[in-house]
């Protein structure tokens, strides 16, 4: 069965603006209109694959830190 190996990590960005991986680096993806693109583009090929390749679901973006903040001249210890 035909799959697509990328070559390097193809990034996208979801409806608020955060990027992500969609194709790693070396990940094997079944052929669609789009993987096929990349091909034509030069950033993936086409290889065999020995068994269907599951459609990889995209990673999910990732969230902003919600961390506290000190009041400057505080010390971690709390003195």
């Amino acid at each position: 069965m035909k799959s697509i190996r990328f070559l390097a990590d193809f990034y996208s960005v979801d409806g608020t603006g955060n990027c992500f991986v969609k194709y790693a680096k070396g990940g094997l993806y079944p052929l669609s209109d789009e993987t096929a693109g990349q091909v034509a583009a030069g950033f993936a090929e086409e290889v065999d694959a020995p068994e269907a390749v599951p459609a990889v679901a995209p990673a999910p973006a990732p969230t902003p830190a919600t961390g506290t903040t000190k009041p400057a001249g505080q010390s971690a210890d709390g003195a």
